[in-house]
Parts: structure tokens; sequence; C-alpha cells
């Protein structure tokens, strides 16, 4: 095996979440010799040396390539399932930006002539699927039936009553088979935003060198995403992408802003949310955070701050925290924030000839009210329910990681609603910043 080569991405911020759903799916339904190990999406390979060609003629070929590059976006999004040329596989799809594409077809024009795939897709990178696999060498027939419960295709082929003989009903057998055993389990399907800091090249199964997008290096040695290298990337990540401020914003004395759900001193918040910090070194992220609130904020703007200030046993008091913020701010009441003097359930705003409900959690919104609903509470843990803005629903998602860490600018918001009302466009907006894969 230490002759075959894989050219990847490895998962950087959603790593966590992504390998948790795996492993959970694994687990539900018997699945575990078959999972993937190590989420990665494949760019080219695997692939066998030419005669003659090494393996640093291999990373220099990549690494003319990678030096043309940023980091690159994509969302994974779904599920889906195919046939293998080794059985079935059950994949989370991948929504490929342009940058991906590209990447991709540059790194296999590069490497056609040095090099043997073996996988058919990279003599036609323009048709690659790209995907992150859930399991695979999987039998068809249980390939299906898994699929079919995590999608919910089940109640639909029950409904169409499939008891006929053969390969029907041993699908249908098995999905009642599964859902037993699923019962009171539910499997959400994600929807991520994700990028691509650094291009993995796989020597078998160990990881021969990593070319890092920011710093336009290679990287040979230590590859863990829990050392000093790997804050590095992210911080440099944080700041290209607009996630950390490095310089005050001048603002206008009557803007609006709105936040919510910042964890502050909560370091498992990092992997359940995906952030772009290190979970060891929580006080980065508080320190960012609150750098980023008073980088845009000045003492006289008012702020709706929507609840979950701090959380865990390690965080600092609510008072400690407040302090350090600007502006004149009106606290709304999470379910994870203690009682706090001055802290309200909610609060109402007319601006711009809109009306505002401002919530921590959209559920407890009143049926009656006819406005728009602004909200936090569910972080990016289910955006295709509760993206940025949902102008069917007219809700509007605060939380920290789906407006880029940022106070949102109401006058910001006001503006999307026009122009979507204006244009008949009803698409919800998944996440308020600019790099995200379309």
């Amino acid at each position: 095996m230490d002759d075959i080569y894989l050219i990847e991405i490895r998962l950087s911020r959603t790593k966590w979440r992504i390998r948790e759903t795996i492993s959970y799916i694994g687990r539900l339904f018997s699945l575990e010799p078959y999972l993937e190990r190590h989420p990665h999406v494949t760019l080219f390979g695997p692939l066998t040396l030419n005669e003659g060609v090494s393996p640093r003629q291999l990373l220099d070929a990549i690494g003319r390539v990678a030096a043309g590059y940023d980091p690159i976006p994509f969302t994974i999004d779904g599920w889906e399932t195919r046939e293998g040329m080794h059985g079935s596989v059950i994949v989370f799809p991948v929504r490929p930006s342009e940058s991906l594409k590209k990447l991709t077809s540059s790194i296999a024009d590069v490497l056609s002539p040095l090099v043997h795939s073996h996988n058919i897709w990279d003599s036609q990178p323009a048709s690659k699927w790209f995907h992150v696999t859930v399991a695979n060498h999987l039998n068809p027939t249980i390939a299906l039936s898994v699929f079919s419960v995590l999608t919910g295709y089940e109640q639909e082929m029950q409904e169409q009553g499939m008891s006929s003989p053969g390969i029907l009903s041993l699908v249908a057998s098995l999905i009642k088979r599964l859902l037993n055993r699923g019962k009171g389990h539910v499997v959400r399907p994600v929807t991520l935003d994700e990028t691509g800091l650094r291009i993995t090249v796989m020597q078998g199964e160990v990881i021969l060198a990593e070319y890092d997008l920011l710093e336009k290096r290679w990287i040979t040695g230590d590859h863990r995403h829990t050392n000093k290298s790997w804050q590095k990337t992210l911080a440099l990540f944080r700041q290209q992408s607009g996630f950390e401020r490095l310089d005050p914003l001048s603002s206008h004395p009557d803007d609006i802003f709105l936040i919510a759900d910042l964890h502050l001193g909560h370091a498992n918040i990092i992997r359940y949310c995906s952030r772009p910090f290190l979970v060891s070194d929580v006080r980065e992220m508080d320190h960012v955070l609150i750098k980023n609130w008073n980088y845009t904020i000045s003492p006289v703007n008012r702020v709706y701050y929507l609840g979950d200030l701090r959380y865990g046993k390690d965080a600092l008091s609510a008072l400690q925290y407040r302090k350090k913020l600007k502006g004149c701010i009106t606290f709304i009441e999470g379910n994870h924030d203690d009682p706090e003097p001055g802290a309200v359930p909610c609060a109402t705003l007319e601006y711009r000839g809109f009306k505002f409900l401002l919530v921590h959690d959209p559920a407890t919104a009143p049926e009656e009210f006819d406005g728009w609903i602004i909200h936090g509470h569910h972080h990016n843990n289910d955006l295709r329910h509760y993206p940025f803005i949902d102008f069917e629903h007219r809700r509007i998602n605060v939380s920290a990681e789906v407006i880029g860490y940022i106070p949102v600018n109401l006058i910001h918001i006001c503006t999307l609603i026009n122009e979507h009302m204006s244009s008949g466009d009803m698409t919800p907006i998944l996440l308020n910043y600019p790099y995200v894969a379309e």
C-alpha cells in the first residue's frame, strides 16, 4: 500500500461534527466495519507514480498548482448514495465552489503525465463527484435501506405497499428492522460550510505532507489538528475570511447591532458548532469574539444581545464579560443564562418599516406575531430550517456562527430583506459571510 497515493482535503472546522455523525450512524445501523475513519474530500487518486517519478516530484507538481489558490470553500449538505467500484457507498454530498472545481481540474492536468490514476473520474475532472464518505463497500440492499431511513423515504415506500416478492420485499423488511433499531433516534441531515485549509497527500495510510494554502508551504512531520502550527493556520484563516477583525470599524451613532450565542468560556462549543479555534484554547476564542464586538460597536451604539453569553464552570461570570463589551446593550435571556439584572425575555423593535420581535429561541415567539422574528439558539446546527434569513417564515438567525462571529448591523438585514422582496427571490440566505460556496 505504500506505493498508493491520494490527494485530498481533510476536513478542518467540521471534522469533529462529521466524525460524530458518522460514528452515530455506524452504531445505530451496525455499520462500524464500513465507516470512513478519516473524513475528507478526494481531489485526485488513488494513484501510483509512473516509473522514474519520485514522491518529491509529486509534491513539487502539486505545490506549483496550490500556490495559486487561497483556502477552498465548499458546503457539506445532506445525504446521497451511489454504487461504487466495490459495493455501495453512503456519503455527505459536497456542493463545490468554483475554486474547488478549478483546483481539482488543475491538479488533474499537472499530475496526468506523472502518475497512473486508479479512479476513472480523474480523467474527467469536470464531472467529478465531490463528497465526504460515511460508509462504503456496503451491500447494495443494506445501503438502500439505511439511506431510506436517513432521508425519510421509508415512509413513502411503506405507503406504496412494498409487499411484492424479491428485492422490494427484502428492502421493506430491512427498513422495518432498521426503523425499530433506530426508534427514538434522529440523524439530522447536516448542512455545514467548510473550508479546505491544507491539501493533504496520503502515502498508503499515513500523511506524506500537507500544503498549507495560507502559509504557501509544505508541512511535514506533525499534522495533528491540535498543535501550534494548526492554531496559526486557523488564526490566519479567521483573519483572511473576516472572522477576526484586525482594526476597529467606524460605525454611525444610530446603527443598531445584533448577535447571539457567543458562549464565552465554553470550550466544547468549538467542536459542537465548528468554530475556527482550538478547543484547548478557549481564551483565544473569548479574546477574538470580544475584540470583534468592540471593533464593530461604539460606546453609543444600541446592541441587542439575544442570549447565551457564557457557559461552563470555567467561564467568567456574566457580569465580568458584560463589563468588557461596548455599547448600550439590551440583554435578552437565553436558555443557558442565569438570571441577570436588566435582562428581558424578549423585545420588540420597529425599524425602517419593519416590525421585529427579538427572542432567544424562536419557538417562544407568539404565533399571532405578524412581523419578523430575530433569534439565536440554533447556532449553525440546523441551517436548513434556521438559516441566516428565512424569507418564507420571516425568521433571522443571528447566532454567532451564522453571522461570521461579528455583530450584524440591522441596516444590513433590512437591505437584504428589501432586495429579496422586490426581486421575488425567496431563497434562504444560509450564512452572512461572503466566501461560502454558492
